[in-house]
């Protein structure tokens, strides 16, 4: 079953020209795509969410490919790239991403970033602690903003301690999806064994990953005003996860000048996945726009 996964994603990696790689920083070894296009133009980097992988974001990403080096890694505590003894705290997340990105482009580099949940809480938190690296940052139903009105799923979280992000068995998974789609999935079954054999194989870091994702549950809110750079944010409409009402704060934190608002119709929390095509031309329309993308990219 392992295999068929991830035969699947190697050919979807080739299709799109996408290279797995390899970065070890410190004592953290990072795996990542690359397309190692060559251009003047700033990287892109795409961040995944919880519990997800960097192949995730693929569909979403493909846009930008021809025009831009796109760089998705896994995230510390995810995927192929190493775990770590420390927190998985969304600062020490964006710090890590940076010092990835460093040793990987040099100190003077400029990237463009976009994520989606977890993915999007790390960009936010990465936009306003390392400006100096930014040119313009994507949030796509980020975690870590408060909602001023309470999810369906965070509303069940609240009423009754159940935590429906935990896959212990494959019936899990299929819950789950009831929750992260507008339309309701229907997926393999060998998908959904596969989704609950992995969460059993890395149930302490994905239990670990649970614990400090709800500690950092309004980090964005104070982060959100002191992000100096270009910003578009995405949100699926129907998102039973993180509540659209989240676009509330959004507004209030986020300078007016730097903020660009698109809310996707019919499409729940996995937005970048329902609507890839819609998600990835935006975000191309979005940094193509910006006067900074033709800043020519420099590297020590």
């Amino acid at each position: 079953m392992r295999f068929l996964i991830t035969s699947f994603f190697a050919a979807v990696r080739w299709l799109l020209g996408m290279k797995r790689e390899e970065a070890t920083v410190g004592d953290m070894t990072w795996s990542y795509l690359d397309n190692h296009l060559e251009t003047d133009k700033p990287v892109v980097v795409v961040l995944h969410g919880f519990s997800s992988v960097k192949e995730s974001m693929l569909r979403a990403a493909r846009p930008l490919l021809h025009k831009y080096r796109v760089i998705m890694p896994d995230l510390p505590g995810h995927g192929d790239t190493s775990c770590t003894l420390g927190s998985y705290r969304a600062e020490e997340q964006a710090d890590r991403l940076h010092a990835f990105l460093v040793h990987l482009l040099g100190p003077t580099a400029k990237v463009h970033i976009m994520g989606c949940s977890m993915g999007g809480m790390v960009s936010g938190v990465f936009a306003a602690r390392h400006s100096d690296m930014l040119v313009s940052v994507t949030l796509i139903c980020p975690a870590g903003v408060t909602m001023p009105t309470k999810s369906p799923m965070f509303q069940i979280y609240e009423d009754t301690g159940a935590n429906y992000m935990r896959i212990e068995k494959p019936e899990d998974f299929d819950r789950l999806q009831m929750y992260m789609s507008f339309k309701e999935r229907k997926l393999p079954r060998f998908v959904s064994n596969f989704v609950a054999q992995e969460a059993d194989r890395r149930r302490q870091v994905l239990e670990e990953l649970m614990r400090d994702i709800l500690l950092d549950f309004t980090v964005l809110d104070s982060c959100l005003e002191n992000i100096d750079k270009p910003c578009l944010v995405m949100w699926g409409d129907h998102d039973k996860i993180l509540d659209p009402s989240c676009l509330d704060i959004v507004r209030k934190k986020m300078p007016t000048a730097q903020l660009t608002v698109h809310v996707i119709e019919n499409a729940g929390h996995i937005v970048h996945q329902e609507h890839h095509a819609e998600v990835g031309s935006r975000v191309f329309e979005f940094i193509e726009a910006l006067p900074s993308a033709a800043v020519v990219q420099t590297t020590s």
